[in-house]
């Protein structure tokens, strides 16, 4: 069976944005009609541990405060906003060949490199806490939790594993379609924006876990969580079967 094919490089830089919202309900009284949150300045604040320090910048963290017309109901205390775009380059090699039964298939190799995910966030609070005890209180320990899910440097990682993963692409020519830069341009993105949607629906599962598990960040999180690794790594969990063992003086 005849075969021919075409070899071409391109470069592709492609970004897509998916946002999200989650609420914090807690049961208060009360609201502001009318009125725009504003933004918190970080100097405002105490200094934040190391470690949250980290954690913000990875997260690129804006603070608003203030009752606001949006919010649904008194009951709405706190919300994680984010939004996250990936950009990469492609240098996609392609090459048209038919199959078994004649028919045109358009074979890429996708080529990514210098791939970025890029998260950031809002978080929003119904009611300013006191600054002496802003990075305790609850509803921002909650929203934390949040952010934790969002910025966890495995999925980063993890997006630029599966770009590689699937990095070829077999595409069967419809009627119609022309290989060349544009259909492979199209198909790159399309490969690429389909394993961003696998991973942030992941996140979005979690954030719902979250909320569940601490009924919106009412209740501790529970110690058979599965989500306990990834918000509290350094604690340690003990079954109650589990006896305490005391530490060796030898």
């Amino acid at each position: 069976m005849g075969k021919y094919r075409l070899l071409k490089k391109i470069a592709v830089f492609a970004a897509a944005l998916k946002v999200f919202c989650f609420a914090v309900v807690l049961l208060t009284t009360g609201s502001v009609v009318g009125q725009q949150p504003r933004k918190l300045l970080m100097t405002s604040l105490p200094e934040p541990p190391r470690q949250l320090k980290k954690l913000l910048a990875a997260g690129t963290v804006t603070f608003e405060v203030g009752p606001r017309v949006s919010a649904a109901g008194p009951l709405i205390v706190g919300e994680t906003h984010y939004s996250i775009s990936y950009r990469y380059k492609s240098e996609a090699k392609w090459q048209l060949s038919r199959d078994d039964q004649g028919a045109r298939v358009l074979i890429i190799d996708e080529g990514f490199s210098r791939v970025r995910w890029k998260p950031r966030h809002v978080i929003w609070l119904r009611d300013q806490p006191e600054a002496g005890e802003f990075w305790s209180n609850s509803v921002v320990l909650h929203e934390l939790d949040h952010l934790r899910i969002s910025t966890d440097p495995r999925v980063a990682k993890r997006f630029v594993e599966l770009l590689r993963q699937r990095r070829v692409i077999r595409h069967l020519l419809q009627p119609g379609e022309v290989a060349g830069r544009e259909l492979t341009d199209k198909l790159v993105e399309r490969a690429a924006r389909a394993v961003f949607d696998e991973l942030t629906d992941l996140i979005a599962i979690r954030y719902r876990e979250l909320d569940r598990e601490t009924s919106h960040g009412r209740t501790p999180l529970p110690s058979d969580s599965k989500l306990h690794e990834l918000l509290r790594p350094g604690a340690v969990l003990r079954t109650p079967e589990e006896p305490s063992v005391a530490p060796s003086r030898n």
